[in-house]
Formats: C-alpha cells, structure tokens, sequence
C-alpha cells in the first residue's frame, strides 16, 4: 500500500470513529420511549425555563423488600422497610426543553442503582425564591439515621450533576437562592449538625457557609418542625 493511500485511509477512520459516538447518542435520543421513564420530573432553570428530566432504565429488576429475600439488594434493612417496592438497574437520564420535540441524552447515568420507590429516593427540591433553580436529587441509604444525595440542575440548557453531594438525616431545605440547609444526627453522642451550604451553579461546589451542632432535649419536635421542601 503505497503512502498516499495509506493516509486517506487512516484520515477516513479518524472521520467516522468521530462520527460514531453522536449518531449513536442521537439514535438513541429518537428512540427512547419516554413512557418507560422510572422517574419523570419537570424542572425550571434559574430564568424560569422549564425541562423535563427522564430517568429511563437501561435494564432493570423490581422486588418487594422481604425479611426472607437472599439476593442482597431487596432485603429488609436501613434502607428499605418491608413491603417497599424496590427497583434495580441501570438508568440513562434524558432532557426535554418544554416545547421541543424531542428528547436529548445528558450522556449522565446512573449505575447498578437500586431505587425505593416507596421512600421516594429520587425527589425535586422546587425552588422558593427568584432567580433560584429547581434541584433534582438522587438519594442512596448510607446508614441507619443518614442518606447521601447527588445534586442535579438544568444549567444553560444541559443537565449538570454537582460536584458535591448532601450527606443528611433529614432532607434538605432552601433558605435563600441556591443557598440550603441539611441536618444529621449523630446518635454516637445525640447532637444534631445542621449545616447550610451555597450552591455554585457553574461548577457543581457546594461550600458550607454555617455549622449549628445542638443537642435537643424533644427530638421528635425538632424533626417536626423540619420544613418538608422536597417533593
């Protein structure tokens, strides 16, 4: 093979293998059937714009969590009570700008993920004041009395995951434009750590602002008295 054959057809490779990778993301988008969608939630961006976000499984099984499963995922523990309908799998998340036609792939996944969908583990945070975005947050069980949970926003049209995740006992609070509050107890010495946090929307950083640790003579009125914000 003489030279200048050889380098048309390494340039004509380098051309398709660049190809490859949108045609497969734009099949994909035309597609998906929305209608599959586990979790389906409309969010506005910070100038009011509404999208809707698709979290389509890829593959996928459903239990109900038993005290006799011995699979290790639909077992009864701190993260599912008995009876809680549970799925597992593997999930693509999709974008719709309100009014479009179509759907498009954030390329954001989420993998090997079991979902309660009777404790709500994927639930919004609307937003509360002007100029502020609503938040998408996927949640995981990490302890008997703490969830952690990932931060997902529409930003300049495109999803975006934070770089930073919550880690509380109960959900989280809006307290001013992309400014939020969490708490956690520590039942090692039964004091609770409420801590705000400001959300950068350009990286995804989250950086706490203030820690208030408290111990509270009526936990169950303090828990009370937490403003239910998610949805």
């Amino acid at each position: 093979m003489n030279s200048k054959l050889l380098k048309v057809l390494l340039v004509s490779i380098l051309f398709i293998s660049m190809l490859i990778p949108v045609s497969l993301d734009s099949a994909d988008a035309a597609s998906v059937n929305t209608q599959k969608s586990r979790v389906t939630y409309t969010l506005k961006d910070s100038a009011g714009k509404k999208y809707t976000v698709y979290v389509i499984p890829t593959s996928e099984k459903k239990a109900k969590a038993s005290y006799d499963s011995n699979d290790g995922w639909s077992s009864v523990w701190a993260g599912a009570s008995s009876g809680d309908t549970l799925y597992k799998g593997n999930y693509k998340l999709y974008l719709k700008k309100s009014g479009a036609k179509s759907v498009s792939y954030t390329g954001l996944q989420l993998k090997d993920y079991t979902y309660n969908a009777s404790q709500k583990m994927i639930y919004s945070i609307p937003a509360r004041y002007k100029g502020q975005q609503d938040l998408m947050v996927v949640a995981e069980t990490e302890s008997s009395n703490f969830e952690s949970g990932d931060l997902y926003y529409v930003y300049k049209g495109k999803l975006k995951k934070a770089k930073s995740e919550f880690f509380y006992t109960l959900r989280p609070q809006n307290i001013g434009k992309n400014s939020f509050r969490t708490t956690g107890y520590n039942n090692a010495n039964g004091k609770w750590y409420t801590r705000d946090y400001k959300l950068n929307l350009s990286s995804g950083k989250l950086t706490e602002t203030q820690l208030l640790v408290k111990r509270y003579n009526d936990m169950d009125k303090f828990v009370k008295s937490w403003r239910k914000d998610w949805k």
